[in-house]
């Protein structure tokens, strides 16, 4: 009723659209950095004391291909999970969890989510091109109430603006590098009386590090339409990926019969015939209205198709962890994932008592269908077999959250709820087991007051405390395998995030330190072949990021054009206090991380860029096994692009400069090698 209440309202104050207001064109301001750390609100979202970093990626050389290292250069401690033939994002942050499929944050792109099933699967199998991006942003903590419920914090991916009369432009570009890599990187951009629109295409394909199976390649579509109109704007938007990816397996640490020893041939590959399809495609319409400059509303509803599609081998007498797998059967598992979705929010800029405030509240409608089949293969590269099992299962879940930003002077306290209404169904329709059912229904309140005093006009105290939690999904309520089994008080993962920082930028530099504490309750795990609440644990530490503009403390540098450094780093302590893992150190939580760099820009000329990034020794699982322990390492890149006219542009890059033999991801396959060094060369034609 209360969505049916806000549409009519949205309807009947489009019904006076004729009463145009006077336009008012925003212009960023261009002061040659590269990252930003704080706005108060912008469109229909507050920001005001929250830790958010936001990279604008045009200020760094052109990325050709989804390389996560150069993107997150500026964003400290997040995680990357590397993988050698990009198949999907692999991100965590401050040890929350596995970053496989970057299960514990929530990706967005241009505000609307990613991810398979954000509550039941939030698998993120699909992640945007990132060289069609113009920035990457990250929200930590209080993100959860505005956004989803996942305790990690939130990535947006936004895409190049669409502006109102913007001359016919656009770009042809094709790169290719090490590993037969293949990409080309093509865009349109117009706009005719009231429209804008644009259409963009990136493709990327290569051989990858293996000899056998590791070979990929994926499209990329995104097609936008707007539509001013006096107070509102219209944005139609298509987005479409098509991906197939080989998965060649990991690596042992040791020697022995049948194994794939790391730093061997690392050409071989394990396993020969698995592999991972994903076909996704979204269609959105979102309008906003503005009734005068302090009052947005903006209805945005979607619909998408997503298709999972794998086939692995059974291992066979191979040992699991970096054996040749050597099965004569495989299993093949298509997951589909029908959502249709709506949302609604409205931000209210509104004076009381002489200061200014704001509101931002909202309603999500969530919805999503998706059946599962299982299959079992005769062959270890069949792509058909006989159904061992067969699965509906659907989440609806309805979201409400309300933040107000209340002013007084130099003091900003912003309170804020969410509150989630989740409903997941799981049938089993064809089992080996008796069939199994579930049928739950979650009410879940989350709190948060965010706060943030300025001390001067370029800098700012600032504090948070969040609640955000991790929604049982459907693979722990009804495992896979007909061996597994749940606990029968297994609860929702519950999390309480605190944030105490000071932060600022001056046309020198920029800074935000910050000091945090997560108390992580009821974690879910696997404990050998029980589903269970594992434990609870602290992760506690430093952040640290700065920028500083070299040529505006040394003049005479300007003449030569502008130097950047950068710096960012993540001190943390994370460990289990209670429960089955007491003492045992988080999965993905290195004590250390840091990264650090020098960007050159001449104008738009030319661009060059140095990027380091440092992490500390870590565990790929919660009991800290052997197996398990990625070592420390360090991982230079340097990338550049030249303007040689005005409609020519080259790009040049060396990945891993250094050509370090290293890893950052461990499965229960083995070690997953990440690429040693690597180079890349391009040409964009620009009209």
């Amino acid at each position: 009723m209360k969505r049916i209440f806000l549409l009519i309202l949205f309807l009947s104050t489009y019904s006076f659209a004729d009463e145009t207001l006077e336009t008012i064109e925003v212009v960023e301001q261009e002061d040659g950095s590269f990252s930003g750390y704080w706005e108060e609100n912008k469109g229909t979202q507050i920001f005001s004391g929250k830790k958010n970093t936001v990279t604008e990626l045009k200020e760094l050389p052109k990325l050709q291909t989804n390389n996560y290292r150069q993107a997150s250069s500026q964003t400290p401690g997040l995680l990357i999970s590397e993988i050698p033939n990009e198949s999907l994002a692999a991100l965590t942050y401050r040890g929350l969890g596995d970053p496989h499929e970057s299960y514990h944050l929530l990706l967005l792109q241009d505000g609307l989510p990613v991810a398979a099933d954000m509550y039941g699967y939030p698998a993120h199998y699909y992640a945007p091109a990132l060289p069609m991006m113009e920035k990457f942003q990250f929200i930590r903590g209080g993100a959860a109430l505005h956004h989803g419920p996942q305790p990690g914090g939130v990535v947006n991916y936004i895409s190049r603006a669409i502006k109102k009369n913007q001359n016919l432009s656009g770009t042809v570009g094709l790169t290719g590098g090490s590993y037969n890599l293949l990409t080309t990187n093509n865009s349109l951009f117009g706009s005719s009386k009231d429209h804008a629109y644009s259409l963009e295409y990136y493709r990327r394909q290569g051989d990858g590090p293996q000899r056998v199976n590791s070979d990929f390649f994926g499209d990329y579509l995104q097609i936008r339409d707007h539509l001013f109109k006096g107070k509102n704007t219209f944005t139609l938007t298509f987005n479409g990926y098509n991906s197939d990816h080989g998965e060649s397996g990991g690596f042992s640490r040791i020697t022995g019969p049948g194994l794939n020893v790391f730093g061997g041939d690392q050409g071989k590959a394990s396993k020969e015939h698995d592999r991972l399809k994903v076909h996704r495609a979204q269609l959105s319409l979102s309008a906003i209205h503005r009734t005068d400059e302090n009052s947005t509303l903006e209805l945005t509803i979607w619909g998408n198709a997503y298709n999972r599609y794998s086939k692995r081998q059974n291992k066979g007498t191979a040992p699991q962890f970096g054996g040749f797998y050597n099965g004569t059967t495989n299993q093949i598992v298509d997951q589909r994932y029908y959502g249709y979705n709506s949302q609604i929010r409205f931000l209210k800029n509104y004076e009381f008592l002489g200061n200014e405030h704001t509101l931002s509240m909202g309603i999500l409608s969530y919805n999503l269908i998706s059946p599962l089949v299982q299959e079992t293969g005769d062959a270890p590269d069949s792509n058909h077999g006989t159904v061992t099992k067969r699965s509906d299962r659907k989440t609806h879940t309805n979201s409400y959250f309300i933040e107000n930003r209340f002013s007084f002077g130099n003091l900003m306290v912003t309170p804020g709820m969410r509150v989630e209404n989740i409903r997941q169904v799981i049938n089993e329709r064809k089992s080996p087991d008796p069939l199994r059912k579930d049928d739950s229904t979650e009410n879940v309140p989350l709190l948060g007051l965010g706060l943030s005093y300025h001390t001067t006009d370029e800098s700012q105290l600032y504090a948070n405390v969040s609640e955000a939690y991790r929604p049982l999904t459907w693979s722990d309520a009804l495992p896979t395998l007909v061996t597994d089994t749940v606990s029968s008080d297994i609860e929702s993962a519950k999390t309480l995030n605190s944030e105490f920082g000071y932060r600022g930028q001056t046309d020198k530099i920029n800074w935000d330190f910050s000091l945090f504490h997560i108390r992580y309750e009821n974690k879910i795990a696997k404990v050998g072949t029980v589903y269970q609440n594992s434990g609870s644990g602290t992760h506690r530490g430093i952040d640290g990021a700065t920028e500083i503009k070299l040529s505006h403390f040394l003049p005479k540098l300007k003449t030569l054009g502008d130097f950047h450094l950068y710096g960012n780093f993540n001190i943390l302590d994370a460990r289990y206090t209670r429960g089955t893992l007491v003492d045992k150190t988080p999965q993905y939580a290195p004590k250390t991380l840091s990264r650090g760099g020098v960007i050159y820009k001449k104008e738009n000329q030319f661009k060059i860029a140095l990027m380091g990034v440092v992490v500390g020794e870590h565990y790929a699982d919660d009991g800290n096994s052997k197996d398990f322990k990625i070592p420390s390492y360090t991982v230079f890149d340097l990338t550049s692009d030249w303007e040689l006219r005005k409609d020519l542009s080259l790009s040049l890059g060396v990945n891993n400069l250094l050509d370090k033999n290293y890893y950052s991801r461990v499965r229960s396959d083995g070690i997953i090698w990440s690429l040693g060094r690597n180079i890349y060369g391009g040409l964009s034609y620009n009209f």
